[in-house]
């Protein structure tokens, strides 16, 4: 076989990859599976129930970027500080990255809480059962959005251990639990309470708070990558820092995207409720496609900071390139399946006719642009592993809030809904396409995150 570069052949690594990717994207589509079961039965509900808990999940995404950021940054130094063989600082700093995810969860319940129906109305949805089912969906998942920011956090601490297994099966123990409690506080049955799409929040509390007690009994019982056991309880604000100057780039790159999500509901609105059901729904889809792609690329972000930690630059080269091979290659596939039966999977979700037909168009539009997502993903999580989180974050806001947003605008007025669809799919390809061509500029490699020496805590 041939050999890549450095002493792992391709085929090697490959496999490794694979160890590591199939664990984590089997954790994204059980963490995404959240949304996705909300949806199928709220889809029982309505349109407006549907475009409620669309939209609001678009704006607690947007509020809760704060998590990506203190998970991204966490993980890229206990990668890099276990790939230099610094197990005490690896520790300090996963203590940190979990008392940062409960301060910022505590700031962004006590701020976002009392604006919830405010945010709704910035994108003009005005339809009384929209505002109204919106704000109580929202209210109940900021009250306990302290399960998402440590679910995220201790995730990207296990993973850049090297164990993405344990993450997986703790989720599936926290699905197991939303799936039994949806319906059951959806529609009432067996004696529960008919909460309609409040309880589609509780349901979701409940099972993320399981999931992150699990993960924070491991953490304290020496069951994980780092252990706790030996860690002082107390912030150290300069670690903190760190952590946040490399996720804060990270955390922008996700606020632009998902302000742009809002740019782009802010045009949609207008068209009413049945379109703004059939863009959630699609966007539902959307993420479930690019579950590989965040699977693979948060593999491969460890194995660039672990192999820079090590000083093995080629193998953090080759890890990067064959892991966007392989996303694209998956991820293009998924998305030929769904540009030729869009209707069938947008049906899972409504039965409304009219709103799968609208769904469908914009399927059709998007379904082609699944390959070039890879690209945005892998890349920039590889990017993100060697400590290069500012140049992801400018490309999504230029591809995505300028371009995209700027599309979208202007071609709606042109053509209509066809114009929306089409200048979504080209902020995609733009996306895809510049982060393909930073990264190949190799100025990653110059970049110094860890000190190799660094004193143990």
């Amino acid at each position: 076989m041939k050999k890549a570069r450095g002493d792992l052949t391709q085929g090697s690594l490959l496999r490794h990859l694979l160890r590591l990717a199939g664990p984590i994207i089997f954790s994204y589509i059980l963490q995404d599976a959240f949304n996705i079961i909300d949806m199928i039965f709220v889809g029982r509900l309505g349109p407006g129930a549907i475009a409620a808990v669309g939209v609001s999940g678009n704006l607690l995404r947007l509020i809760g970027v704060f998590s990506l950021g203190i998970s991204t940054g966490a993980g890229i130094m206990v990668a890099q500080y276990l790939g230099a063989r610094n197990l005490a600082q690896a520790e300090h700093i996963a203590m940190q990255a979990i008392l940062l995810a409960v301060f910022f969860s505590i700031g962004v319940t006590l701020i976002g809480y009392p604006l919830a129906e405010q945010g709704l109305r910035a994108v003009r949805m005005v339809d009384p059962e929209v505002l109204h089912l919106g704000t109580t969906y929202m209210h109940i998942v900021l009250v306990g959005i302290s399960t998402m920011f440590l679910s995220m956090t201790l995730g990207s601490i296990f993973r850049a251990g090297g164990d993405a297994v344990t993450p997986m099966i703790v989720l599936v123990f926290s699905t197991l639990i939303n799936i039994t409690l949806d319906p059951l506080l959806i529609f009432g049955l067996w004696g529960f309470p008919k909460l309609g799409v409040a309880g589609s929040a509780y349901a979701t509390l409940i099972g993320r708070g399981a999931g992150a007690i699990v993960l924070l009994y491991l953490c304290w019982s020496g069951r994980a990558p780092v252990s706790l056991r030996r860690v002082q309880f107390r912030a150290d604000l300069v670690e903190m820092i760190d952590i946040l100057r490399l996720g804060i780039f990270s955390s922008m790159q996700g606020f632009w995207r998902h302000l742009s999500r809002l740019g782009f509901l802010w045009v949609i609105g207008p068209y009413g409720k049945t379109v703004v059901a059939a863009y959630a729904i699609c966007m539902r889809l959307r993420i479930l496609v690019m579950n590989p792609g965040f699977g693979i690329a948060n593999s491969v972000a460890p194995l660039v900071g672990q192999n820079l930690g090590a000083n093995q630059m080629e193998r953090a080269e080759e890890s990067a390139r064959v892991a966007n091979i392989l996303g694209a290659a998956i991820m293009a596939v998924i998305g030929a399946v769904f540009l030729i039966f869009p209707q069938t999977f947008i049906r899972i979700f409504s039965p409304d006719a009219n709103v799968i037909e609208i769904g469908a168009v914009y399927l059709r539009f998007l379904s082609p642009t699944f390959g070039f997502i890879a690209f945005s993903l892998v890349l920039g999580k590889a990017l993100n592993g060697a400590g290069d989180t500012l140049s992801p974050m400018m490309i999504t806001l230029v591809s995505q809030l300028v371009i995209g947003l700027g599309l979208v605008i202007l071609l709606s007025y042109f053509f209509g809904l066809n114009g929306v669809w089409l200048g979504i799919a080209v902020s995609n390809i733009v996306q895809g396409i510049a982060m393909w061509a930073w990264y190949h500029t190799g100025r990653w490699k110059k970049i110094k995150v860890v000190k190799r020496k660094a004193k143990a805590v």
